[in-house]
């Protein structure tokens, strides 16, 4: 009896085992789900996506944000539940300088603005895209950057500083808007505060194209330019356009002095870090959203221009006479990058510019 008992107690405990490890199993291997149905997002249920956050202190209806958004709906379509893109504009995650530091922080991915700001905590080398005509048309700039070599070479100046470059967007070519006047000359220019982003390249251009540069944080601007306590200021259409500053300064001079492109920029670090499946999928959404993003904003230039004019702006255009005496005024503003950066590097930046 006792020994009958003693197989049925092994046999129940057993069976109980068995019951429990079939019953276990699945949740022991995260990899053993042969559903095909759950392999094709290409991440797992438990996998966190990418998290993509994107700041800027463009506007939310202007091209670059646009793009931006658009660039999370493209990799969504591509890699269902892989990103997550997250783009705040409006400067909402803090100013300029500030985003460009938490790129490296890891408080934020991405950010783009003036490349003169990325040029600020990356050194000289990195500024010579912002030389005075250095790429005097829109076509010169685009083909320069994107097939003459000049990201790379972007990107080569800037790696030492532990940022990279996804992409550049088009801000536009820069143009002077006044609330006195407008400017074709050296002499016309002589004594008028300019409002200049707070780097030496900026203010080294005006310096020799005549003017007074007056550096200045953005958030002064608008005031400033009200009261008088500046003349002028240059950046592209699109920003004249988004904050309506033709109508306090009624003057619009056409110059094409400088390129202004966007650079989009993370860390060096974390870019390296990503898959490369992952990393050539976002670079290349990166260089679709560029390239879409340049065609529409260079298209509302010219609606920028009809707009001004029609609400009672002055706006004109340097003569290539007058172009070619301010590309002679602002030689010395070349000699002076290529005595910090050298010979070689600035010969190479040169070599990036179309050749008519």
């Amino acid at each position: 009896m006792k020994r009958k008992k003693f197989l049925a107690l092994t046999l129940a405990a057993a069976m109980s085992l068995a019951l429990f490890s079939g019953c276990s199993r699945p949740s022991a291997s995260s990899g053993g789900n042969d559903n095909p149905s759950a392999n094709n997002t290409g991440s797992t249920s438990s996998e966190e996506p990418i998290v993509i956050k994107i700041g800027h202190t463009d506007s939310d209806t202007r091209s670059t944000h646009k793009w931006s958004v658009w660039l999370g709906e493209w990799l969504e379509e591509q890699a269902p539940g892989r990103f997550k893109v997250e783009v705040y504009p409006n400067g909402q995650l803090g100013d300029s300088p500030d985003m460009v530091a938490g790129v490296k922080l890891g408080t934020l991915t991405m950010e783009f603005d003036l490349s003169s700001v990325v040029s600020s905590v990356s050194g000289p080398a990195t500024s010579a895209v912002d030389l005075p005509y250095l790429y005097p048309t829109y076509e010169d700039w685009v083909q320069g950057t994107f097939e003459n070599g000049g990201l790379e070479l972007f990107n080569e100046t800037l790696a030492p500083s532990g940022y990279y470059c996804v992409g550049m967007f088009y801000n536009g070519m820069r143009q002077v808007i006044s609330r006195t006047s407008t400017y074709h000359n050296s002499e016309d220019l002589h004594g008028q505060k300019i409002r200049v982003a707070q780097n030496d390249l900026d203010i080294k251009t005006w310096d020799a194209m005549g003017g007074s540069p007056t550096p200045m944080s953005w958030n002064e601007v608008l005031t400033s330019l009200s009261t008088g306590t500046i003349e002028a200021l240059d950046h592209s259409l699109g920003v004249f356009n988004d904050f309506n500053i033709h109508e306090i300064a009624p003057y619009i001079t056409i110059t094409n002095h400088a390129s202004s492109p966007f650079p989009i920029v993370c860390s060096l670090e974390w870019i390296e870090s990503l898959d490369p499946e992952d990393r050539a999928l976002i670079e290349e959404g990166v260089a679709l959203a560029c390239e879409q993003q340049r065609e529409e904003e260079r298209a509302n230039e010219m609606e920028y221009i009809e707009r001004f004019k029609e609400e009672g702006a002055t706006v004109e255009e340097l003569t290539d006479e007058e172009v070619a005496a301010f590309k002679e005024a602002v030689q010395p503003v070349y000699d002076d990058l290529r005595a910090q950066i050298g010979d070689d590097l600035m010969d190479r930046w040169l070599a990036t510019v179309p050749q008519s």
